[in-house]
């Protein structure tokens, strides 16, 4: 190493400490000057002579907190009421759901939902009710028992143990179509649908306000089909980025409307799935269950009954084959009608 190159590094060396010195001789400095600081500011604090409160600032201090403690605690309670009341009102309505008359049954769908009276409550319901109903799609989907693909119509009728039965109706069709395109071309016609337009029975439009702050796309109807049995339906649409659903289902009672003496678990589901960019499948889902009267559920030889329907002629083990005749006799109309709705295919032509 040459001697110009050890001067220049010892230079720089040199350099370095002094910077570092003078750094650390700044912050000592600047920790001193804050010390200082704070002893005077201590030493006029204990100076100063401790001068206590008038009675009447502490009295009026306490009075006022005491109010405010007494405004939270009031607060409290009517938060407790209302929770107790909402908790209350749900285990009552859980309590409705039970079966009933005891009958066992195999189908958690035979079981009664009643709507509440109780504002909170009501829109509880409505909004369980109905994501219920969602988060159920695929399931019925699954006991429909559908293709993967091709055309189907047609009506089930399902006996369980105990004479217990419930129908199945499905459709499902293809078309050369988005999703997004098939759903602007349906919407407006199964909304007519969810509010009742279709229906030889008028629809009353129920709750409309306490719907509107679950879901814009929700409606609550009554259709009174006869004196003793209406339809407290309620209807919601859900969409996601490759599947619509459109579904409405029945309450069996609601505490604020007249009682039904009969009624009868009645559920559908619109659904359009994408297939492929221009391809849709769309199906539908009709669930009917058992009738009940004044709180007994029939079995499928109950309601042969009413129909009145001989069956007396025919033997036993071919009885609940004709019964199944006379149902798909009657829904075919209804499929056939929800068929021309949704089959799309023509629009390809």
């Amino acid at each position: 190493m040459d001697q110009d190159t050890k001067q220049l590094r010892d230079h720089l060396k040199n350099k370095r400490r002094r910077e570092r010195y003078l750094a650390e001789k700044s912050e000592l400095l600047s920790q001193l000057a804050h010390a200082r600081k704070a002893i005077d500011t201590f030493s006029r604090r204990r100076n100063v002579r401790p001068v206590a409160l008038p009675w009447k600032d502490v009295a009026g201090s306490l009075a006022k907190a005491c109010v405010e403690s007494r405004l939270s605690l009031e607060l409290l309670r009517q938060k407790y009421e209302q929770v107790y009341h909402i908790s209350q009102c749900m285990s009552a309505w859980v309590g409705s759901m039970s079966r009933s008359q005891n009958v066992p049954v195999s189908n958690d769908m035979f079981k009664a939902t009643v709507l509440m009276g109780d504002p909170i409550a009501r829109r509880l319901g409505l909004d369980w009710f109905t994501q219920h109903m969602y988060h159920n799609t695929n399931r019925m989907e699954a006991l429909s028992n559908f293709p993967s693909e091709g055309v189907v119509q047609d009506t089930t009728v399902i006996s369980h143990e105990n004479g217990m039965w419930e129908i199945h109706g499905r459709i499902q069709v293809e078309c050369n179509y988005s999703l997004e395109a098939t759903y602007a071309y349906l919407h407006d016609k199964i909304w007519e649908e969810l509010r009742g337009e279709t229906h030889i029975s008028m629809s009353e439009i129920l709750d409309e306000d306490t719907v509107k702050t679950i879901d814009a796309k929700m409606i609550y109807r009554r259709t009174a089909v006869s004196a003793d049995e209406s339809n407290y339906y309620v209807g919601r649409e859900f969409v996601t980025k490759n599947r619509v659903v459109f579904l409405f289902g029945n309450f069996s009672q609601d505490a604020l409307h007249p009682e039904n003496i009969q009624w009868r678990p009645r559920m559908f589901w619109y659904i359009m799935d994408r297939l492929a960019p221009e391809r849709t499948r769309i199906r539908l889902v009709l669930y009917n269950g058992p009738k009940v009267i004044e709180g007994k559920i029939l079995t499928w030889k109950d309601d042969l009954k009413y129909t009145g329907e001989d069956i007396s002629t025919i033997p036993e083990e071919e009885q609940f084959q004709k019964y199944q005749q006379l149902i798909v006799k009657e829904w075919q109309p209804m499929l056939d009608s929800d068929f021309e709705l949704l089959n799309l295919r023509f629009l390809n032509e």
